[in-house]
């Protein structure tokens, strides 16, 4: 978690040194191991660093080209150095920064198409006179610009990187408002302000005098499908790539750590982590668990404890049921820079301190693999769909008992309403509506804002994509 920065007077103007120490400031707590910065005229960039990995221990930036005319900052974590390493060629111990910027003098815009791992970064080119900036194939690692042609151009890890530069609007985005409040999330690029935009998962963008220009390198092709002889070849496939995936991110010079909230996805992870970790004769994980002592009905300790009970890890566990939901908000939401959809957000930041405190630089954790490796409520719409009428009323009891809700409810609101054709959906809509002032769509949009938006219109698009694709 290093952080990025930079700016481009397009107009040619020398950029004031203050304004941009100011940016990296801003950036300061992504950092705490240094800061450089690069100036040339009207470019500057800067980097924040974060040591994690062995490599990086040695890594300096912004990382000047040798001929002295490409500039890299990155955010980065590269895990196929290997076989980088043999196509560049590049030695073995190349720091992931060096890997990158020899991607780029080899391949050009195309070098994100041959990188895996998380990254963001950004690369001047003196040659072309063009700024180069990509981020990861599914975002993991964040970068927001503004743009002003012929004005300015810069960049950050984070909004407020960039809402330090004077230039730079603090307008809100009604318009993201309004999605945010209904909510709808097909929008990548959009943020709370106004002229301040996020550069989405896969893509990457062009900078010059002429203008910006963004690009997709990558794209998920929901068509594709592996065929293999059996279950257990299936299961086998899966392991190993797996086992892979979390391989490549043990890779640090600190004590490694994961999260363990006694689900699938947690579980899985530090089970195989303590494992690989032990093989190769490295300090154990650590892991991270809150626990509900007081509020017996979600408390998941017996879980987090069968994993436990299978040793070679350092627990920790904090009393979640003690930790106050309301006591750092303002902190939380000047971290987060935006309005977030997470209100257990502050037991996570209780478990990162854990994990500060416990010199962990690494930390892992599962995400959405309830709808990645098993599935979620779509489901049951895919089996209506399939016409697998008694598995789904298997699944709509179950459900109905483990949500404590009517089956006839379940059905309503996960077969029923997805299904509907978008003419009954807007009858419904509308008689549920007809003689009151209720917000659009049932949401709460006001209506004057829901018409200004047009967030209507857009979620009834969005809905008929997701049915599309069931």
């Amino acid at each position: 978690m290093s952080g990025i920065a930079g700016l481009w007077r397009l107009d040619g103007r020398p950029g004031e040194p203050a304004e941009f120490d100011g940016m990296l400031a801003r950036l300061a707590h992504r950092g705490p191991d240094g800061t450089g910065a690069w100036r040339e005229g009207p470019v500057a960039l800067g980097h924040g660093m974060l040591h994690t990995t062995p490599e990086s221990l040695r890594e300096q930036q912004p990382l000047v080209g040798t001929r002295g005319d490409l500039v890299l900052v990155a955010d980065a974590r590269i895990d196929n150095r290997a076989e980088l390493c043999s196509l560049l060629p590049a030695p073995s111990d190349a720091t992931d920064a060096e890997l990158i910027l020899a991607a780029y003098e080899r391949w050009g815009e195309h070098c994100p198409e041959h990188l895996l791992g998380d990254f963001a970064f950004a690369i001047w080119d003196g040659r072309t006179q063009r700024l180069f900036c990509a981020r990861d194939h599914f975002g993991v690692k964040p970068l927001y610009y503004h743009h002003r042609p012929s004005r300015l151009f810069a960049f950050a890890s984070e909004i407020k990187g960039l809402l330090a530069l004077d230039d730079i609007p603090r307008r809100l985005n009604e318009t993201r408002i309004a999605a945010y409040l209904v909510p709808l999330f097909e929008d990548k690029e959009v943020t709370f302000y106004e002229e301040i935009l996020r550069l989405p998962p896969a893509h990457r963008l062009t900078v010059n005098r002429d203008g910006a220009r963004t690009e997709r390198y990558w794209a998920l092709d929901p068509g594709h499908e592996i065929r293999l002889g059996s279950d257990k070849a299936y299961a086998e496939a899966f392991r190993e790539l797996f086992t892979d995936a979390v391989r490549c991110r043990l890779r640090s010079a600190f004590p490694v750590g994961s999260m363990l909230s006694g689900g699938l996805d947690s579980s899985s992870i530090v089970c195989v982590a303590r494992e690989l970790l032990a093989q190769g004769g490295c300090p154990r994980p650590h892991t991270f668990s809150a626990v509900f002592d007081d509020v017996p009905e979600c408390d998941e300790r017996r879980y987090i404890e069968t994993v436990l009970s299978g040793g070679g890890v350092e627990p920790h566990l904090i009393r979640g049921d003690k930790v106050n939901p309301v006591e750092r908000l303002e902190q939380d939401l000047v971290q987060q820079d935006e309005p977030f959809y997470a209100p257990n957000l502050f037991l996570h930041w209780a478990l990162y301190r854990e994990a500060w405190h416990a010199h962990v630089r690494v930390l892992l954790d599962g995400l959405d693999g309830d709808t990645t490796v098993s599935h979620g409520l779509g489901y049951l719409a895919e089996l209506a769909q399939k016409g697998r009428w008694l598995r789904l009323g298997r699944e709509v009891l179950g459900l109905s008992h483990h949500l404590r809700r009517s089956p006839s409810v379940v059905l309503r609101s996960y077969v029923l309403r997805p299904l509907a054709p978008d003419a009954v959906r807007l009858l419904w809509r509308t008689l549920r509506r007809h003689g009151n002032a209720q917000p659009a769509s049932g949401t709460l949009v006001d209506p004057s804002l829901a018409r200004r938006s047009g967030v209507e219109s857009r979620a009834r698009t969005e809905q008929a994509a997701q049915r599309a694709a069931l």
